[in-house]
């Protein structure tokens, strides 16, 4: 499956990197309600979550749906402030944890917030966020140019530090010049 994605700026995309992507050696998922990729009344819910006139996007949820069918990633029900910590530590020896989100954190209150970031900085490994500018201040203060206006651009963050203004839906990634 391929995503499509306008990039601008200085991609940070080595000799390396194109010969070798990084292995993803095992992957997890938290969520208050996880739904099940195989079940009918599930995936027709998450159909109808996709505006009617963005057919790519249906077609893109699609295509993750076989992903997710053929190879289905451990889907933990809970919190994520109460289960963040104990899901990284099922992490396989050898293999770097990586915490990623993507437009989530809004959905929690910001002492809610400040909790989860407090869990995550203390946890081995790396933390990707990709969320509304608004919604980690660490990372909002840390922007080299403020978004612009109205955008509605995410600021996507390594350990806190600003990498990229990302479109909403991963349409566009726009990388920072490194300082």
């Amino acid at each position: 499956m391929t995503l499509d994605c306008t990039v601008s700026g200085p991609a940070p995309i080595t000799p390396a990197l194109r010969e070798r992507l990084p292995e993803v050696a095992w992957r997890a998922g938290i969520d208050l309600n996880p739904l099940d990729v195989r079940a009918k009344d599930d995936m027709r819910w998450l159909e109808s979550l996709v505006w009617p006139e963005q057919t790519h996007r249906l077609d893109r949820l699609r295509g993750a749906v076989r992903v997710a069918r053929a190879e289905p990633p451990l889907l933990v029900r809970g919190d994520l402030n109460a289960t963040v910590r104990e899901l990284v530590a099922q992490v396989p020896t050898g293999a770097t944890p990586v915490v990623f989100h993507s437009a989530v954190l809004a959905y929690l209150s910001p002492a809610a917030r400040e909790e989860f970031g407090a869990t995550v900085r203390e946890l081995p490994g790396h933390w990707i966020s990709n969320e509304a500018v608004s919604v980690l201040p660490a990372v909002a203060r840390r922007l080299p140019r403020p978004a612009p206006a109205g955008s509605g651009l995410f600021a996507l963050a390594l350990d806190e530090r600003p990498v990229a203004f990302t479109g909403p839906h991963g349409q566009s990634l726009d990388w920072f010049d490194e300082a």
